[in-house]
């Protein structure tokens, strides 16, 4: 990532300075802007670059949606996070289909989060352990008819690996190919789905029934 800022857009002060001394001890090189507003935070994205978003869930409706296009349109390379306090399937697929990268549960616990965060760092989907079992429920009960064969062999292959959490250069070590022939792979691939996000590749990894 170039840019070194994150925006925390989270309404409840404790909770938002709770969040933002776990976000200085993940990233201690970054700036953190603090929001409390959909509306303090686009004078913030209209004079920043960030490189990181964590956007309280409530508060992702469609003034929250516009953010995240924003930050991407910006930074495509943004990683937007969604924050909750609950697990609700609905609200964790309506979020992610948004274009968020990422969803944290905020069950209280400092290391939980912690661990989401660092997820990051391996450009890994940013999602709690519960919200992967929720996710996973409800694609067992959704199993939309989503069409694998507009996908070629090795980009099912690669939409897997995405969704088992490897990053490119894992991907690439593991099929024996260069690292720009994945990226030009994964491009298609997301473009054949109409995704833009690998928490929203693992989803359909699930959809395609390539992930058991």
């Amino acid at each position: 990532m170039n840019s070194k800022n994150i925006l925390l857009l989270e309404d409840q002060l404790t909770t938002q300075e709770w969040i933002a001394s776990i976000l200085q001890e993940v990233f201690p090189h970054h700036t953190i802007f603090k929001s409390s507003s959909a509306e303090q935070a686009r004078q913030l994205i209209d004079c920043n670059v960030f490189s990181i978003a964590i956007i309280k869930t409530r508060l992702v409706d469609d003034a929250g949606i516009s953010l995240l296009k924003a930050i991407k349109t910006i930074n495509p390379a943004s990683v937007c996070v969604v924050s909750s306090e609950t697990s609700q399937d609905q609200q964790i697929f309506s979020a992610l289909q948004s274009g968020a990268d990422g969803y944290i549960i905020n069950d209280g616990s400092r290391i939980n989060f912690q661990n989401s965060l660092q997820h990051i760092h391996n450009s890994e989907p940013a999602l709690s352990a519960s919200v992967v079992l929720s996710m996973m429920h409800y694609i067992q009960q959704l199993r939309p008819a989503v069409e694998i064969k507009k996908l070629t062999p090795r980009q099912s292959q690669i939409l897997a690996l995405i969704a088992q959490g490897q990053a490119n250069k894992q991907i690439a070590i593991e099929l024996d190919l260069s690292i720009y022939t994945i990226m030009d792979h994964i491009k298609r691939l997301y473009e054949k789905l109409n995704i833009s996000s690998r928490a929203q590749a693992a989803i359909k990894a699930h959809q395609l029934g390539l992930i058991k």
